[in-house]
């Protein structure tokens, strides 16, 4: 009876339960970090595909917006951190237009059928440069269209200096302007406060003008910082027009 009793009683001793709860406090600790380091990956890839996204996001809208520039419109600041252009509304070919020494208020165009004259409307023939976009002669304010929108008035007497050897008459509204801002990529148009586009970005622009053998280009560098290492993204995109 004896022996029976000091069976029934024999349990763990202190040092098997020290043990045991060793082994399961370094269980603990090896799974926690096995799943914080997951979560961790996790965060960063998703941090890195939000991050992209963002960026393609910015390249299609600039791709679009860029490609369709007013000829030699594209320019940007001396440290390249801003690019601004001014995009097409609408373009034709002209047969009848006041050019120097000639003067008159309408032109005749080829048919724009999609197009409406809206406020702030300018006629641009023979664009050479962008600061170009400022004189009065080169730039003329549309009045209207006829309804068989073939023939521009102009809102004043007008006189274009240089003829399009191609005949190219573009018509403009807007001028838009892409900033590379405090780690942020802004965009503005016209004079309106700044829209953000995307941030833990910076980067720059460059120009590269049209010669005869080629279109105008545009280089934007966008730096992505991944855990503090700078990945840069490089988009070149053609300007199609031609002057």
């Amino acid at each position: 009876m004896c022996s029976v009793r000091s069976t029934l009683q024999k349990g763990f001793t202190l040092v098997e339960l020290v043990v045991v709860i060793i082994i399961l406090s370094v269980l603990g600790i090896m799974t926690s970090n096995y799943i914080g380091m997951g979560v961790d990956i996790y965060s960063d890839i998703v941090e890195r595909d939000r991050a992209l996204n963002s960026v393609r996001f910015v390249m299609e809208r600039l791709r679009r917006e860029v490609t369709n520039a007013l000829p030699n419109s594209a320019a940007v600041t001396a440290d390249g951190l801003c690019l601004t252009f001014t995009p097409i509304v609408a373009g034709s070919i002209y047969s009848d237009f006041p050019i120097s020494p000639a003067t008159g208020s309408t032109g005749i165009i080829s048919p724009i059928s999609d197009y409406s004259v809206v406020s702030g409307d300018k006629a641009v023939v023979y664009l050479l440069a962008a600061d170009e976009l400022t004189d009065s002669n080169k730039v003329r304010a549309i009045s209207s269209i006829n309804d068989s929108k073939d023939m521009l008035s102009f809102a004043t007497e007008s006189s274009f200096p240089l003829s399009s050897p191609a005949k190219r008459v573009y018509i403009v509204r807007d001028n838009l302007r892409y900033c590379f801002i405090d780690s942020e990529l802004k965009r503005q148009r016209n004079s309106d406060p700044f829209v953000l586009m995307a941030e833990n970005i910076t980067g720059s622009f460059s120009v590269s003008d049209a010669t005869l053998q080629g279109y105008a280009l545009v280089q934007a560098v966008f730096n992505l910082n991944f855990d503090g290492q700078e990945v840069p993204v490089v988009q070149t995109l053609h300007i199609n027009n031609v002057p």
